[in-house]
């Protein structure tokens, strides 16, 4: 199979609490809303204070993705932005790496479990890929649970492997193989994606 012949995904995905859609350039005071507060980009690489013109750009961008590379979809929830969840597909390597942001108001409450789970669902049945990987900082924990709470595994540590705002960090690598992923859902259905 050619990269040309590759399948896509959905555009769209709804789950239980949100609507997975593109975004839109009237999505922009959404992001603003949202991204302006620290704490959502405290481990994120992008601008801290995070302004208009960051919202601005950072939508244009999304609105104008390769879908065959990167696919981006906003978390709508009752007419309003959120957060995101993208997934990087490198073809040739067969394989995709899933990305995540969202409201602080809305954490502790399994959305972006919810959500994430949606998105490893429609990329495995989707395409012919054999895994999935994320990477998070290690001081994230929020980040690290929600990982290990879909399932992925930890891969690795790579130590001092990020300056972050003038900080050394760690980052941690997971990842769940196609099979995994299938067994996980046969396993235990209704809880992946729920807390």
């Amino acid at each position: 199979m050619t990269t040309d012949d590759w399948p896509s995904l959905p555009e769209s995905i709804q789950t239980p609490r949100f609507l997975l859609r593109p975004f839109r350039l009237a999505d922009v005071a959404d992001v603003f809303a949202y991204r302006r507060d620290p704490e959502v980009g405290r481990y994120l690489p992008f601008a801290q204070p995070f302004e208009r013109q960051h919202a601005d750009a950072f939508v244009a961008t999304q609105v104008l993705a390769d879908r065959r590379e990167r696919c981006v979809w906003a978390l709508e929830q009752q007419d309003r932005v959120v957060g995101g969840v993208s997934l990087q597909v490198v073809r040739r390597m067969a394989r995709a790496e899933l990305g995540y942001e969202m409201a602080r108001w809305l954490w502790g409450r399994g959305l972006m479990a919810e959500a994430a789970s949606a998105v490893i669902d429609q990329a495995f049945g989707c395409l012919p890929i054999i895994k999935i990987t994320a990477t998070a900082t290690a001081p994230n924990v929020r980040s690290t649970r929600l990982l290990e709470k879909l399932g992925l595994q930890r891969e690795a540590l790579l130590r001092q492997h990020r300056v972050h705002r003038g900080h050394v960090l760690d980052e941690v690598r997971y990842g769940i193989l196609r099979d995994e992923w299938a067994n996980g859902r046969k396993a235990s259905p209704a809880t992946r994606g729920s807390s």
